[in-house]
Formats: C-alpha cells, sequence, structure tokens
C-alpha cells in the first residue's frame, strides 16, 4: 500500500506550496536558521544537513551563506528540481534520495548541524516511527552538533481550527478540508482546486502535529536535548519568542558531546 507521503510531493505541491515560500519568505527563514546556527556555535563553514530538503529551497541560500551543504529528500521530482537550481547556480551541493527513518550509515558523525523545516517531520503514522527519524538525526551529527528543527505549533492550531478553508495561489481557489483526532495527534487535509483547464487537482497529506513538551520529550529521548524555543525562524532569533499563540514552533538542540 502506497503511503500518502510517497506520492504527495511531485509538480501539484510545487503549485501549491513554492508560490507560498517565494524568495523574501525564504531569505527570512534562512537569515533565521543562519543567525540560530552563529548563536549556538555551529562553524561558519560547517557540514549542514538539511533533513526533507525538497526543491532546494532552504539548501541553496544556505551554501550561498558558505555552509558546506547536504539535501536529502524521498521526491524524486523535487530532488531534480533541486539539482537543477543548484547546477545552474554553480553551487556544489550533495543531494541524496531516501527515507528519513533510514540516513545512511556512512553519515554517522558527520554533521555539524541538521536542519528540517516547514512541518517536514511527524510523516507517519506510527510514532516509533517519528521518534526513529529523531535518532537518525542524532546519529548523523557530530558530537555537539545542532538540530533545528520547525514545525507547526499543536497549541495554537487548535486555537481556531477550521474544518474547511480557502486560500489562493497564483490565481488558483484552493479548498481545504481538514479533519484532527485529538488521540493520535493526526491532522489530515485535503486541498482541492480546478486549473485554467477545468482540470481537477487534489493533494492529501496526514501529520502528527506536537505540542512543544510532546516534541521535548521525544527530542530527549533520542539524546538531543533542548536549547532554545522560538515561535519562527527569524533575524534576530528572538524577534518572535515562543508562547502559545506562536503558530510555528522551533527548537534548537543540540547532541550531548562524548
Amino acid at each position: 500500500m502506497t503511503e500518502w507521503w510517497q506520492d504527495l510531493f511531485d509538480e501539484n505541491y510545487l503549485t501549491l506550496f513554492a508560490e507560498s515560500r517565494g524568495p523574501l519568505h525564504t531569505a527570512q527563514e534562512v537569515e533565521g536558521l543562519a543567525a540560530l546556527l552563529d548563536r549556538h556555535g555551529a562553524p561558519g563553514d560547517g557540514e549542514i544537513l538539511d533533513l526533507a530538503c525538497g526543491y532546494g529551497r532552504t539548501a541553496l541560500p544556505l551554501a550561498l551563506a558558505g555552509y558546506r551543504v547536504t539535501g536529502c529528500d524521498l521526491s524524486p521530482t523535487l530532488l531534480h528540481q533541486a539539482e537543477q537550481a543548484a547546477f545552474e547556480a554553480g553551487l556544489p551541493i550533495e543531494f541524496r534520495r531516501g527515507d528519513m527513518r533510514r540516513l545512511p550509515e556512512q553519515w554517522a558523525g558527520r554533521f555539524d548541524a541538521v536542519v528540517n523545516i516547514f512541518t517536514a517531520f511527524g510523516y507517519f503514522e506510527a510514532p516509533e516511527d517519528n521518534q526513529q527519524v529523531l535518532a537518525g538525526v542524532a546519529r548523523v551529527l557530530k558530537p555537539g552538533g545542532l538540530f533545528i528543527i520547525d514545525v507547526s505549533h499543536r497549541d495554537r492550531i487548535m486555537v481556531d481550527y477550521r474544518e474547511t478553508d480557502w486560500f489562493e495561489v497564483n490565481d488558483l481557489l484552493v479548498c481545504t478540508s481538514r479533519q484532527f483526532d485529538p488521540v493520535s495527534g493526526m491532522n489530515t487535509e485535503v486541498m482541492l482546486w480546478t486549473d485554467d483547464n477545468g482540470e481537477r487537482h487534489s493533494v492529501f497529506f496526514k501529520v502528527h502535529v506536537y505540542t512543544a513538551t510532546e516534541l521535548t520529550q521525544m527530542l530527549r529521548q533520542a539524546g538531543l536535548s533542548p536549547l532554545a524555543y522560538h515561535g519562527a525562524l527569524a533575524s534576530p532569533p528572538d524577534a518572535y519568542p515562543f508562547d502559545i499563540w506562536s503558530r510555528r514552533l522551533v527548537i534548537v538542540a543540540r547532541k550531548q558531546p562524548q
């Protein structure tokens, strides 16, 4: 049986989400990442793993900032976009196709930092699979290495949760239908739209959404000690303090030195 995350990240995904995370938004996020990396001691030319890198939206500007970047993603469509963009920019980024639960053994202890942004975590229904992702992150980090994760904030989502919503992107009107399971913590969304040719399209995804308490416990279980919490990726990092009203949950954690 095919999982939703094996089919989502295609041209339809690019239609919906690439525009919503345009150059200005991306620049702000990367400035925020760079500020957090610098604040917590990552070397300016360090090795960074962009986990679930997609089409290279974050990997490319991090490489332009001087980091040695590796991108990992499961989608061949998005990786092709990333590789083409890196080639055109002349950036020596290594891209690897793979499942985030099974990072290569040869990456053990390699990276100064791992970044995982735009709610690219919590894809798997089995909680132990999501925990396995964090264990893999800890394994590929150097002792003392950093993990920066950016996800939706469950406490804030529940404040004004809408089962049906509409938004516009690229002159397309997109209808979103949602269902949240408060026991499993899984949020399911279906997005529907009709293109200019009258053809109907849809995307489906289903992710765990976490409170800061839950994600903190998971990080510690994986051997990653939280250092700081923020309400968005921004520069300076303290521009958006984390609180119950924060739509984003950004955690900086460190792998304990051995």
